[in-house]
């Protein structure tokens, strides 16, 4: 997961008011969810019993099984796997990264995510690659070209700090690659030797050069020797696993609405996570929360106006290829969906909803809400997060919501060895719970529509106000998301 803030204005008229759902269907909800425990029971099935669950791998595969069997006992109806086709599949090998001149020592590392193998050990002479600001590499390309280089990234203190770690290690990946380096080698943002895995393009295919994590203590420990005037050799073994294209999987089900059924509110988590850890925070907790939102309101009785649909997208963390394959191989219908719900900041308190730059959401969402934010705790904002599985539905013009939450007891876990059951509270997940299944209660049974689906050329003109489109090309991703901009993607016009 990448995110980002980007402000936006529009303010368009909604149809009709918002009222809040049915008070006591919302009461059985509620209860079901804060007291049955089946939140907790899920999350350590996902977590202790099936534990990593990288696309591409048998703990996927058998979690999205998982999911769908879930899904079925819940009483769900058309409960079924779509495929999510896959550009290739990544696997780390036994990577070693030893250092040979001045001294010999071993360094704890991790392969970046999508790096080439080093299948035999090669060794290059290290030097010191900055910060990862633009420029620092590309000005003195000379001083590079054939060697390995160490970039000393920030220690991160905030989940937006590790968003701004994540920026720099793309710069510096691109600026190492153009300059003809041999790898990078990034120190760790996180302390006391944390390990943890990203990648460093979102377009799901391998990156130029091969880049590693070093535990943080190690990799100062180089630093302070190159900038000490020391020289430094190092020797790499990096022997990933890449292989063909394959399809992973979303796992969707849903509670048919009662007189609009063809109108669809979707609430969506990723399944899938890194292989490092459990994955419970990232994100397991907000897919044990769609499961259990699904299962207390059909278990509540309630059959609502509109479709329900509950999605557990697969391959998100290697570039949002379970939403991106969902609003394709739903295009057609997108203009029935009235809105999409999308959790993915861990299982921290909710602190509200983004609703993807569009001001003309708040008012009714907040009236949705209201039963339960009756004392107005939540702060709903229009600054939309981008590169969690709300991203395509925004692009598609599609009315979006964005549980933002307190990420204090996420960031340093985020994405590490460190993120397992034990970081995570039930009770919390199922407080974000009772909200999300509020909002889907009372957005599928308002009167009239949410809020009106945008046009392309209105999408077009966020983009473009926003600089959206020179991000995309900085994150290398444009020409995947131009077709989107260049077609009619449904919608007012």
């Amino acid at each position: 997961m990448r995110l980002a803030g980007l402000a936006l204005g529009w303010t368009l008229a909604l149809g009709a008011a918002a009222g809040p759902p049915d008070a006591e269907v919302l009461e059985r909800v509620a209860d079901t969810l804060r007291t049955s425990g089946r939140i907790d029971s899920d999350l350590r099935a996902l977590c202790d019993q099936i534990g990593s669950r990288m696309a591409g791998s048998e703990g996927m595969r058998e979690a999205s099984e998982w999911a769908m069997q879930a899904f079925l006992s819940a009483g769900l109806a058309q409960v079924h796997l779509e495929a999510v086709p896959m550009p290739l599949s990544w696997q780390e090998g036994e990577t070693i990264i030893e250092v040979l001149e001045p001294s010999e020592y071993s360094l704890a590392a991790r392969s970046s995510g999508l790096s080439p193998a080093v299948p035999k050990a090669t060794e290059w002479e290290l030097v010191d690659g900055g910060k990862g600001r633009p420029g620092f590499i590309s000005r003195a390309p000379g001083r590079f070209l054939g060697k390995a280089l160490i970039v000393s990234l920030d220690e991160a203190g905030s989940f937006e700090e590790i968003g701004e770690e994540q920026r720099d290690a793309m710069i510096a990946l691109r600026e190492a690659s153009r300059v003809g380096a041999a790898a990078v080698l990034f120190v760790s943002t996180r302390p006391n030797r944390l390990m943890y895995r990203h990648v460093n393009n979102l377009s799901g295919r391998l990156d130029p050069i091969p880049s590693a994590v070093l535990a943080r203590e190690d990799g100062l420990r180089v630093v302070r020797t190159l900038r000490a005037g020391g020289r430094v050799r190092v020797r790499v073994r990096m022997p990933n696993r890449i292989g063909a294209a394959y399809r992973t999987a979303n796992v969707i089900g849903q509670i048919p609405g009662a007189d609009l059924p063809d109108e669809v509110v979707l609430l969506g988590a990723h399944l899938d996570s890194w292989d490092l850890g459990s994955g419970c925070q990232d994100n397991a907790a907000n897919a044990a929360l769609v499961l259990n939102v699904a299962r207390s309101i059909a278990g509540s009785g309630a059959r609502p106006r509109r479709t329900l649909r509950f999605v557990l997208f697969g391959g998100e963390e290697f570039g949002l290829f379970g939403s991106r394959s969902y609003v394709a191989a739903h295009r057609d219908e997108l203009d029935r969906h009235v809105a999409a719900i999308v959790h993915d900041m861990g299982g921290g308190p909710l602190t509200g909803y983004s609703s993807g730059g569009r001001r003309d959401l708040l008012p009714s969402l907040e009236r949705v809400l209201d039963p339960f934010d009756s004392h107005g705790r939540l702060r709903h904002t229009d600054n939309p997060y981008y590169f969690s599985d709300n991203f395509p539905f925004m692009l598609h013009g599609v009315p979006s919501l964005f549980g933002v939450q307190d990420t204090s007891g996420f960031f340093l876990v985020y994405h590490s060895e460190a993120d397992t059951y034990d970081k995570v509270r039930s009770a919390t997940v199922a407080e974000s719970a009772v909200a999300a299944a509020t909002a889907m209660l009372g957005i599928g049974d308002m009167p009239a529509r949410f809020a009106p689906r945008l046009g392309q050329r209105e999408v077009l003109e966020w983009a473009r106000r926003s600089g959206l489109v020179r991000h995309l090309e900085f994150l290398g991703v444009w020409d995947a998301w131009r077709p989107v901009f260049d077609r009619n993607a449904g919608g007012a016009n």
